[in-house]
Order: structure tokens, then C-alpha cells, then sequence
């Protein structure tokens, strides 16, 4: 694969994080009711239903991918930050511990960096084969007129009954979303594809180099920041069907809860502090850690006058 170089054409601002979240949550509840198909009146069908099944939950799988990717994405924002924080400090004299923790983190940030354009190509890939592959369940299935079961919501317990050869159309009708989806995808595969030829030609646009050579700290930091509160803000738009679905997006919702856990808990230590001081404001919920670091981190962006 070629690589892009041009921090202007490829950078930060290739990807609506916001977008993308919104257009994975409409997705992912358009597709998942047809990963339960029941048919109980017509067991000859039921080869062709296990067929849709398994194919909407491939699907399924690259959204469950795509929303972890996002997730990786934000570890890669927490580590950038701290590469940038401490290239404010470089000294040649630093000692042999800072010089190998500085190593550790740009080798760690490279590692995440790969995880997150494989997720991304895959769903990309994935999706980019969708019209063709509905148009075939269509074909397949309209000449079957018997009856199917299909929840309202896999959560919930109601079904609602439809004829076989509706489910293509229903699929098909769906394409624009999907096309939407697949071209949001697209741009964090470019977005990640940027960063790892960032990291190739060590060019200083989203990590410092080792030596410090290249340090141009007020235009990149900023952009970590801003990163790194947008993807908090899609987690605050994404959590609704990560918290409904947990069992189904459960690679996705694992490492996202992780991190809540994690936030609260450092969040509780801070608000436990501020109470020993006679301070330390009660937080109502999970959304309030997210927006709390959101709002944050988007106040030193506009702090930095969005140096760009």
C-alpha cells in the first residue's frame, strides 16, 4: 500500500469522529434485528436463513471492529500527548530511564497504530462488498413465501412476523446508509494509513522524533487534544447501543468499559481528595466523566487558539 505524506490532504481533520458515530449506531440497529431471523413454519427455509444470519453478523463484527478501532485510536491520543508534554522538557541530558520511557512510548504508540489500520481495513473491506451481497440475498429469497420471526430490537423481546422474500428489499432499501457508513470507514482507514507514514518517515507531524529535532509542540499538541476529546465525544454518542448490546458488540463494548472504569475510578480519587479539602463536586454519571475529559481537553485546544 502507498502511503500519503501530506499532513494537509491527511491529517487530523480527515475524520468526523461525531459522523462516523452517528452513522455506526443507525448501522448497527438497522442490521442487527436480522441476525435473530426465526422461522419456525418452514424448515426447508432455514438454509437460507442461516445463510442471512451469518452474513448480517459479519457485518455485525466489522461494526464491533470499526468501534473498537476508534477505541485504539484513543489510547494512540493518550500516549501522542504524553510523547508532546515531555518534548517539552527534552534535554540532551536526560537520563538513560526518560530516554528509554520516550522509546517505550513511541514503540507502544506504533503497536496501537497497526492494530487500529488492520481494524479499519477490515471493515472497510467488509463493507465495500455490502450492495452486492444484499442484492444477492434478495435474488435468493424472492420467491419464499414463508412466514418469518424478527425482533423489533435485539434487545427486546417483542417479534413481529413478515414473508421471507421482504427481508432482500428490506436489506437493499438500507444501501445509503450503509454507503454512508462504508465511506466514514474509508476515512479512518486514510486517517490511519497517515499516521503509520507519519511514524515510517518520522516527520514530526504526530510524534516528536527521538532526538527532539523536529518539536513543533504548539501546533501538535493542540491537535492531540482536540483528538482526543472528539473521540471521547463519539464514545458519549456510541455507549447508548455498546450499553443495550453489550453481548453482541462485545469486543468493542469490553475495552470502551475498561476505560470507563478506569476514568471513574481516577475520577473518584480526585473527588475523594477535593472532599478531605472540604471540596469535590458529585458526578451523576458515566456520561459525566466522558464530557468532564471532553470539555477538557477542547479547553486547552481553544486555549492553544486552535494553532494549527
Amino acid at each position: 500500500m502507498a502511503y500519503p505524506t501530506s499532513p494537509t490532504v491527511h491529517g487530523f481533520e480527515v475524520l468526523d469522529l461525531s459522523g462516523l458515530a452517528r452513522v455506526t449506531s443507525k448501522t448497527f440497529e438497522r442490521l442487527a434485528p436480522y441476525s435473530l431471523i426465526q422461522c419456525p413454519s418452514s424448515p426447508e427455509a432455514r438454509q437460507t436463513i442461516k445463510k442471512i444470519i451469518n452474513k448480517i453478523q459479519a457485518y455485525i463484527e466489522a461494526i464491533d471492529m470499526s468501534i473498537h478501532a476508534i477505541h485504539i485510536t484513543y489510547q494512540m491520543s493518550k500516549i501522542a500527548q504524553a510523547l508532546w508534554t515531555n518534548t517539552i522538557l527534552f534535554d540532551e541530558k536526560q537520563t538513560l530511564a526518560e530516554r528509554t520511557r520516550r522509546q517505550k512510548h513511541s514503540e507502544d504508540f506504533a503497536i496501537l497504530a497497526d492494530e487500529a489500520l488492520k481494524k479499519a481495513q477490515k471493515t472497510t473491506t467488509m463493507f465495500k462488498q455490502v450492495q452486492q451481497e444484499f442484492y444477492k440475498i434478495a435474488a435468493l429469497t424472492k420467491d419464499m413465501d414463508c412466514t418469518i420471526e424478527i425482533p423489533v430490537d435485539p434487545t427486546l423481546p417483542e417479534l413481529i412476523k413478515k414473508p421471507l422474500k421482504d427481508i432482500g428489499p428490506d436489506l437493499v432499501s438500507n444501501l445509503n446508509l450503509l454507503a454512508e457508513f462504508t465511506h466514514r470507514s474509508s476515512d479512518l482507514t486514510t486517517w490511519c494509513v497517515w499516521i503509520k507514514s507519519s511514524i515510517i518517515t518520522a516527520d514530526g507531524t504526530v510524534i516528536p522524533p527521538q532526538d527532539g529535532s523536529f518539536a513543533d509542540v504548539n501546533t501538535i499538541r493542540p491537535k492531540w487534544d482536540r483528538f482526543r476529546a472528539d473521540c471521547l465525544i463519539y464514545h458519549s454518542i456510541i455507549s447508548e447501543i455498546l450499553d443495550r448490546n453489550d453481548s453482541i458488540l462485545s469486543r468493542s463494548s469490553d475495552v470502551w468499559c475498561a476505560t470507563m472504569h478506569e476514568m471513574s475510578s481516577n475520577t473518584r480519587t480526585v473527588k475523594d481528595a477535593g472532599r478531605t479539602r472540604g471540596r469535590g463536586p458529585r458526578l451523576p454519571s458515566k456520561v459525566s466523566y466522558l464530557l468532564q475529559d471532553a470539555v477538557r481537553h477542547l479547553s486547552c485546544h481553544t486555549q492553544s487558539n486552535f494553532a494549527v
